[in-house]
């Protein structure tokens, strides 16, 4: 399974390459008033408005710094018959991609709730590295902000 990892405090994290569309510098990021706190802004990807979610901030607290590895990467999936992005992840040390054994990938049997974002795990030669599952931060009252913006200009 081929896996776009990313670091944050130290430990490893990736997304399946299968869902990111692009990697791509950060953009300029419009606050979004009234989302979460994790959600870093908006910003515009051919003509649509989308939200950027900082994985950093979700996961360790804290604001994704801006390194010369610092990504926005752009995930969706097909929806009503288009296929396109649904959401930015904003992830440090982003820095190629990495192949994982399907079967190496293991569910940690441990629920958090409000944490339905974090996915399987696999035992790698020097870390633990953690799937993110992206669909949950892509929440219905995300959309709806986001197409207030896009109402407003």
């Amino acid at each position: 399974m081929l896996l776009v990892p990313f670091q944050i405090g130290g430990e490893h994290y990736a997304l399946p390459a299968a869902d990111v569309f692009t990697v791509t510098q950060v953009p300029r990021l419009r606050p979004l008033p009234q989302a979460p706190a994790w959600v870093a802004g908006v910003f515009r990807y051919r003509g649509a408005v989308l939200p950027a979610v900082d994985l950093t901030l979700l996961i360790a607290g804290r604001p994704s710094r801006r390194l010369l590895s610092t990504r926005l990467l752009l995930v969706g999936h097909a929806r009503g018959g288009e296929v396109g992005p649904a959401l930015g992840l904003l992830a440090e040390r982003v820095t190629g991609t990495e192949t994982v054994d399907r079967d190496a990938l293991r569910e940690t049997g441990v629920g958090i709730p409000g944490a339905e974002w974090l996915g399987e795990v696999a035992g790698l030669e020097q870390a633990l590295l953690q799937l993110i599952r992206w669909q949950p931060l892509a929440t219905e009252e995300l959309a709806r902000l986001c197409a207030e913006v896009e109402r407003c200009g």
